[in-house]
């Protein structure tokens, strides 16, 4: 038996996080979550791997706007429902997704903020809602999913046993010990030892009536090497180097922490503190 001990949502992709209790699911992932994306003058994205710094503008959302502020307490507000009619085509990764462009006082302030990208000012655009990113069928088993601007699967979940691992391995190595938020989860949980072997395994809690399918173990980059606070790299190889060694995947070449999923119901209210059960899968 499984617990969930923190749920979040990163509604601008590689900005950071927001801390939940409890987190209502969506079509595409969690509400909000990676619903907005910064990219360059031409539309493509831009994550962590390009701009360090996008971990250090924090996001919060009220009930009429998505706010960003910068670390000198710059403010963005972004209004949750007015009309959009900048109509746009994006790329993240290999696919080509329809979003708005949120306009020029947003792309001037990130562009403050974080500069230039590729010799053009950065843009920060919304998914179009009517839009469709599906996940790739091989992943799938026959039902329908699909994310945001997440990389590729709507959900991602780890647990503690691994970063305990990789902590671990960590100190062996005399490298410092790093904090779950490297690895941007949406859902962290306590009692899953070996989460990343688990691939085609479903988690399911009884209590609330939803079910998620484990579908890809997670395959890490550079951001995890950043300190999500800081927006530094103090070590290229760490804790991708470690990780890599310690295999805690059965796939091989790479580094591999958490397992990408999808939710195996049409909606459902998630909360810290369910109880999470390995179910069968027919």
């Amino acid at each position: 038996m499984a617990q969930i001990t923190d749920l979040y949502i990163y509604p601008v992709k590689s900005l950071k996080g927001i801390a939940l209790t409890e987190a209502q699911t969506a079509k595409r992932g969690l509400k909000f979550d990676r619903e907005w994306m910064v990219t360059d003058h031409k539309y493509n994205f831009i994550s962590q791997r390009e701009i360090e710094l996008m971990t250090t503008i924090e996001t919060s959302i009220d009930s009429d706007s998505l706010i960003l502020t910068s670390t000198n307490q710059k403010v963005l507000k972004i209004p949750l429902d007015s009309s959009r009619g900048n109509k746009v085509k994006a790329m993240v990764w290999d696919d080509l997704c329809d979003a708005f462009d949120e306009g020029d006082n947003a792309s001037q302030w990130l562009t403050d903020v974080l500069g230039e990208y590729g010799g053009g000012a950065l843009r920060l655009i919304r998914f179009d809602h009517t839009g469709k990113r599906p996940v790739p069928k091989k992943y799938l088993d026959g039902v329908h999913a699909e994310s945001a601007f997440s990389d590729q699967f709507p959900y991602l979940i780890t647990s503690w046993e691994s970063l305990s691992k990789l902590n671990n391995g960590l100190s062996e190595n005399d490298s410092f010990e790093v904090s779950m938020n490297r690895f941007r989860p949406n859902i962290v949980v306590n009692g899953l030892p070996n989460v990343e072997m688990m691939t085609s395994s479903n988690l399911e809690c009884e209590k609330s009536g939803y079910q998620f399918g484990l579908r890809k173990p997670c395959k890490r980059c550079k951001i995890t090497t950043i300190n999500q606070e800081t927006g530094a790299i103090e070590n290229p190889k760490e804790p991708l180097a470690t990780l890599a060694k310690l295999k805690l995947s059965e796939e091989a070449n790479g580094a591999f922490f958490g397992q990408n999923a999808i939710l195996l119901c049409d909606h459902a209210v998630i909360r810290v503190g369910d109880l999470l059960e390995i179910a069968s899968v027919k």
